[in-house]
């Protein structure tokens, strides 16, 4: 019977310890643009510094299977190199932040708005996005909205 028992106890601790976390995101989303729920499948970010500046590159992808379903958002921020994280608030007109969102084969480039970033380390972020404007460019008048949030842990990548 304790042998039973001591058997029962290995394997169930072998069993626990076996589980996986991929079944639970590691990540919620709220974001929308146009007012359409953006569900990313896959969440990265990883550094991008230079001599002169800090940055962080975020890549948020709901579909990359061909370039006729691709639907993406890539974005970056740069702060000082004195500053000790990722964390501020970035207007999205290229100096302190820039990006995109591609759909297939439309790509809006981000011009106007905020994104706000809490860096909670260890590659774990809250990011709200305030308002982002994007534009095809090219004199088109197309122009998307991004709000919403995204936070918990992002896959480090490069």
């Amino acid at each position: 019977m304790k042998r039973v028992l001591v058997a029962f106890i290995a394997l169930s601790t072998v069993l626990i310890g076996c589980s996986s976390d991929s079944d639970s995101k590691s990540f919620e989303s709220t974001i929308k643009i146009d007012g359409i729920s953006f569900q990313p499948k896959k969440i990265t970010a990883y550094p991008s510094n230079t001599s002169v500046e800090k940055s962080m590159v975020f890549v948020l992808q709901k579909n990359t299977n061909t370039p006729t379903d691709l639907d993406e958002m890539v974005f970056r921020v740069n702060y000082p190199l004195t500053q000790a994280d990722a964390s501020g608030t970035y207007l999205m007109t290229g100096m302190q932040g820039t990006g995109n969102y591609t759909k297939a084969s439309n790509s809006y480039l981000f011009y106007n708005g905020s994104v706000i970033v809490e860096d909670l380390g260890n590659n774990k972020f809250n990011i709200s996005f305030q308002n982002v404007k994007g534009s095809e460019g090219n004199g088109s008048t197309t122009v998307i909205t991004v709000s919403g949030s995204i936070n918990g842990k992002f896959q480090e990548s490069n």
